[in-house]
């Protein structure tokens, strides 16, 4: 026999009905199904993800902060050189190749408002810029998202346009996957 506060174990803890007893409908953790997505349209949401990312209407759609501000040379692609560079001079020519959109770029932490605070999701985060590098290329660095072409899947690239920076040999290796 154990009591905890009014918690008795003989007035009935299992029963949701009785004082001091279990909760009726407690939250539940949510289910993982797999879904199976059919090739073909994998293929085109893929296709009309990278497509997006180098239209400049779509992007602007996409970030509020940008709506005021024109976009030129939409899809960005740059040398394979880029990523020899350290994090600061990688940086610095980010943001001579983006020029306004800059600041849209970076990853950025904001404490979340309301109760998610409590319940482990303290953060939020935004998406930020996606280098996309060749498949034998390597980069580390923090602020902004990293991949290797092949796998860049349709959950990095939606919502879509996002801001993408492709490096030479990213589309010379996209070109070779069709």
């Amino acid at each position: 026999m154990w009591r905890r506060g009014t918690q008795f174990f003989w007035i009935g803890a299992e029963t949701s009905g009785a004082r001091g007893g279990r909760r009726a409908h407690p939250p539940k953790p949510e289910k993982k199904w797999i879904k199976k997505i059919n090739k073909k349209e994998k293929r085109i949401a893929i296709e009309s993800a990278f497509i997006s990312t180098a239209n400049p209407k779509i992007i602007k759609e996409r970030y509020e902060t940008l709506k005021d501000k024109e976009i030129k040379d939409a899809p960005f692609i740059v040398e394979s050189k880029i990523v020899t560079l350290k994090t600061k001079e990688l940086f610095n020519s980010l943001k001579k190749i983006l020029g306004n959109l800059f600041e849209v770029s970076l990853q950025k932490r904001n404490v979340r408002a309301g109760k998610g605070k409590m319940r482990g999701r303290k953060y939020k985060k935004s998406a930020g810029l996606l280098l996309a590098i060749g498949k034998k290329e390597k980069l580390k660095s923090k602020g902004i998202e990293i991949k290797n072409i092949d796998k860049i899947g349709v959950k990095d690239l939606f919502p879509l346009g996002r801001l993408v920076v492709y490096t030479e040999q990213a589309i010379k290796d996209l070109g070779e996957k069709k």
